[in-house]
């Protein structure tokens, strides 16, 4: 194995072995410059076409080339409903690479030294913060392994200010752990964000009064950064545009642009339809466009325009960033030829793709021709970033790119500010106007000389106190009052409507939910007030794909006849019913397919059409291809009838044996070599019969809105195992696995593995031996009879039968429950490590490994609720050294409630708030992979 030090000089052969070519000039001086001087530039300035996503290529490398300086976690931060994610393809384009670099030795180099970094040997993990590809939820499942993040402002932003959107309160300490530490922060387009930007400056101030290996920077990339002191990483005239042929053409590529007026939005598709039709054929000055882009400003106007354009006999795409991560694959695999930038050829027909600012950032389209609704002149600079991207239509034509600037006079002429862009539209639009030239440059170094007013608005986060942090540090329980997240993240002035996430399901019973759970592929994301509105059957707002007010109307009442929806809140809790009034940012709602809601595969509240159904192929496109079937005919048009709980009475065969029937005539039916969006259900067939699987019916009990059927499971490789995919980390039956698992042995199994973890992240000796220490006295309060009754299933001869106690259920026990409710066995960990000096004689923070225990499902942060025990216990427990450590159960008489909330003070005054909840994450992310690993 070569483990010869990784320079600079690599980077280049690096690059080129993981995408097939060199990098530019400024993409090498980077690298350079970074490992050089062992700290990123805090700005990089950069036009939009010269590949700035590249900075993952250097960021991975310098993480390879020393993992001491740099760190782990890559965070790429986009204040945009990213429509194809350019961004996570390259990082998992880098991730491949690094996975099979047998051919290629400086990949095999770099693979090397990654793998190295953690005790899991993965070299390179990527997600997306907002349910943008199925790889989405594992990057917080273990702390030391190298990662790319693609994240919007608002999910990444509300994790690291602990109070992370949709997730479980008791994980928020885990992610913003994760977040605030060992994380580079890349903000693209600062612009577009800056009140996040002077946040995570603000939040990086609180340092703690024991310094540990955080590893935490920030990297601004824009034109106009909000960090105008930093001096910024720029292109070199000569160097990049002048030597670089490549880069030189697609900055210098020929772009012009016709102003339009029009009335008003309603106005806009017909004059679309019409500019369109001119953009597309050719005259003596222009050639004809084979791919002509279409941005407006607003959802509802994207969706009139389709409408329009698809009427008018046009191949036409719609894509917005409210869409559902599924459907936005879906449509990005039909646009791809007509928008590959490399495309050097016209297509056999025009192909127009509609779209929202969603494009604006990190979209890697390139269009022949470009209609544009007027926007702040920031925004124009990216959507004409669009057009022509690699100057190839200018190379194959000899002509200068078109594009239509149109101009609502609604908008353009109205007196009140617009609620996107503010007084900067009308702004933009009279500066265009001051040329008398029939055509506006609009090339990638044209419209720099704008007035600052003619930018979108910039907004200012509030100052961020110690006494912000000291409440938001506050997970389980949270103080009643506290400031909410959203002005840190967009502003003060802003009104901007936070997010919910709307699934579509054919049955939202509770039971169904369980077997095939929501995954992020099939999250759609509206503002709280559009699904209020919607929900309630108001008329639609207007909503766009960027930080904006949303109105929302009373909604003290819901209004006679209006839409139902399940509040879903993870394994553990069943589905509550809500209405409008009561819905939450962050919250996940699941509603019936017959409710509408969605047209074109984007969001429409107008829309009554019957919504496609994704939650199988979300489940199979969700981390390791879980494969799930319901047998549901209503989801299965088209396909023969499939077996049901009805027709067991005549039934001659086995049920196993008609359903492995029904599925083995899938296959001929969809077509294994199909290309259609079906063909995942051929894949799912082929899984369950290959792996076997559970049969489930459902309906029999639970009300239901159709006849009963059955729910096909795919088969867990152990029959004790529980099924991994359908845990989220905070699921409270996770003891219940049905490994008979001793508590001694998982103590010890997590003691090892938290151990690998503080090794592997390199932190001192002594916060390695106390989270140790906690691993090995974490789980002791399971030693209450009560808790080990219910891990045999209520037998009480299998109780007196146990040779020593158990961590885990026994394969096969009834799931009961006999611990008192509300009471904790991490409480009993406590008072029983309490109990014994010596059992702390050897922590060189006591403190902190007390709060490890105590805290090691996500409770007592600060405060942990204590309630009565009825019939108290003795626990005992003289596993761990031979010490005799014991305590009632009944702790509501002591001091131990009060003196975990003061140790946790003590504790954030001396690690800092996300120092104390990294540590806490690695004992927790080491309990929940041991707990993984003995039920696999």
């Amino acid at each position: 194995m070569d483990n010869r030090a990784l320079t600079a000089k690599d980077f280049s052969a690096f690059f080129h072995e993981a995408h097939g070519y060199s990098p530019f000039p400024w993409q090498q001086r980077l690298t350079e410059q970074v490992l050089e001087d062992e700290k990123w530039p805090e700005v990089i300035d950069l036009p939009t076409g010269t590949g700035k996503t590249a900075v993952l290529d250097t960021a991975v490398f310098a993480l390879a080339a020393k993992p001491e300086v740099f760190p782990r976690r890559v965070v790429f931060v986009i204040d945009r409903r990213i429509v194809v994610d350019q961004v996570c393809e390259r990082a998992l384009q880098i991730a491949e690479a690094l996975e099979k670099p047998l051919e290629h030795p400086t990949t095999a180099l770099v693979s090397n030294r990654l793998r190295a970094l953690s005790a899991g040997g993965k070299p390179l993990g990527v997600a997306a913060l907002r349910g943008g590809i199925p790889l989405d939820n594992r990057w917080s499942r273990q702390p030391d392994e190298p990662w790319v993040l693609v994240s919007t402002v608002d999910q990444f932003g509300s994790r690291l200010l602990f109070r992370g959107y949709g997730v479980n309160p008791r994980m928020r300490p885990v992610h913003a752990g994760l977040a605030g530490n060992d994380s580079l922060v890349i903000l693209d387009e600062v612009h577009l964000s800056v009140p996040f930007a002077e946040t995570l400056g603000q939040v990086g101030m609180f340092e703690p009064a024991r310094q540990l290996p955080r590893r935490f920077a920030v990297v601004e990339m824009s034109a106009t950064p909000s960090n105008t002191s930093a001096c910024p990483f720029q292109l070199d005239e000569v160097a990049d545009l002048d030597e670089c042929e490549e880069l030189g053409r697609r900055i210098r590529a020929a772009k012009q642009a016709r102003l339009v007026n029009v009335q008003n939005h309603k106005a806009m598709p017909a004059k679309i339809v019409k500019e369109v039709k001119t953009l597309t054929r050719s005259d003596k000055t222009n050639a004809a466009a084979s791919s002509v882009g279409v941005v407006v400003n607003r959802v509802r106007t994207a969706r009139e325009t389709y409408i329009a354009l698809r009427d008018a006999a046009y191949k036409t795409h719609l894509i917005t960033g409210r869409m559902r991560a599924l459907d936005r694959i879906d449509v990005l695999s039909k646009i791809h030829p007509a928008v590959d930038p490399e495309r050097d050829n016209d297509l056999a027909e025009p192909t127009i793709v509609v779209a929202t600012q969603a494009i604006e950032v990190g979209a890697d389209f390139s269009f022949d021709a470009l209609i544009t609704e007027c926007a702040a002149v920031d925004s124009l600079k990216q959507r004409f970033g669009r057009l022509d991207r690699r100057g190839t239509y200018h190379k194959r034509t000899g002509k200068p790119a078109q594009a239509v600037i149109l101009g609502p006079k609604s908008v353009v002429g109205a007196k009140k500010p617009d609620p996107i862009y503010g007084e900067s539209v009308k702004v933009t639009w009279a500066e265009l106007h001051r040329s008398d030239a029939d055509h506006v440059d609009v090339g990638s170094l044209a419209l720099s000389d704008f007035p600052c007013d003619a930018s979108a608005p910039k907004d200012k986060a509030p100052l961020v106190l110690r006494t912000h942090m000291d409440a938001w540090v506050q997970t389980k329980p949270e103080p009643l009052v506290q400031p909410a997240v959203d002005k840190f993240l967009h502003g003060m002035q802003s009104s901007v409507s936070p997010d919910v996430s709307i699934v579509w399901r054919r049955d939202t019973s509770a039971q169904v939910l369980r077997l095939v759970p929501p995954r992020q592929v099939e999250f759609l994301q509206v503002p709280v007030g559009a699904a209020r509105a919607w929900l309630r059957g108001d008329d639609e707002p207007d909503i766009s794909d960027v930080p904006a007010t949303v109105e929302d109307a009373d909604v003290a009442s819901s209004l006679t006849g209006s839409r139902q929806c399940v509040r879903w809140e993870g394994m553990d809790k069943k589905p509550e019913r809500v209405q409008a009034a009561d819905i939450r940012p962050g919250d996940i709602l699941v509603v019936d397919v017959q409710e509408g809601g969605i047209q074109a595969g984007t969001w429409d509240p107008t829309s009554e059409e019957v919504v496609l159904d994704l939650g199988d192929r979300a489940q199979f496109e969700y981390d390791q291809r879980r494969a799930t079937l319901r047998l549901d005919q209503r989801l299965l048009a088209g396909l023969p009838d499939p077996p049901t709980p009805d027709d067991e009475a005549g039934a001659v065969q086995p049920r196993r044996d008609r359903i492995g029937d029904w599925l083995e005539q899938l296959k001929p039916v969809v077509g294994s070599e199909s290309e259609s969006e079906d063909n995942w259900l051929c894949k799912i067939a082929q899984k369950l019969l290959d792996d076997g699987f559970d049969i489930i019916p459902v309906g029999m009990k639970e009300k239901s809105s159709g006849p009963p059927y059955y729910v096909l499971c795919q088969r867990r490789r152990h029959k004790a195992a529980v099924d991994q995919a359908t845990m989220d980390g905070s699921d409270e039956s996770n003891s219940l696995q049905g490994t008979g698992a001793t508590l001694r042995s998982h103590l010890e199994g997590v003691e090892k593995r938290v151990g690998r973890y503080a090794d592997a992240l390199r932190l001192p000796r002594e916060l390695a031996d106390d989270l140790r220490l906690a691993g090995l006295l974490h789980d002791v309060g399971k030693v209450d009879p009560r808790f080990q009754e219910q891990l045999v299933g209520g037998d009480p001869v299998e109780l007196e039968m146990l040779e020593e106690p158990l961590a885990k259920s026994r394969p096969g026990a009834r799931r009961v429950w006999r611990y008192p409710k509300g009471m904790r066995h991490e409480i009993g960990s406590l008072a029983l490590a309490v109990s014994n000096d010596a059992v702390l004689g050897k922590a060189h923070d006591p403190d902190l490994v007390l709060h490890l225990i105590g805290t090691h499902h996500g409770y007592g942060r600060p405060l942990p609720q204590i309630p009565k025990d009825e019939t108290p216990q003795q626990l005992k427990y003289d596993g761990y050294n031979g010490y005799v450590m014991t305590a009632e159960s009944d702790l509501t008489d002591t001091s131990l409630a009060l003196d975990m909330a003061n140790r946790f003070w003590r504790l954030v005054d001396s690690y800092g708030y996300y120092g104390l909840a990294w540590l806490e994450t690695i004992l927790r992310l080491a309990d929940h992979r041991e707990s993984e690993e003995a039920a696999s």
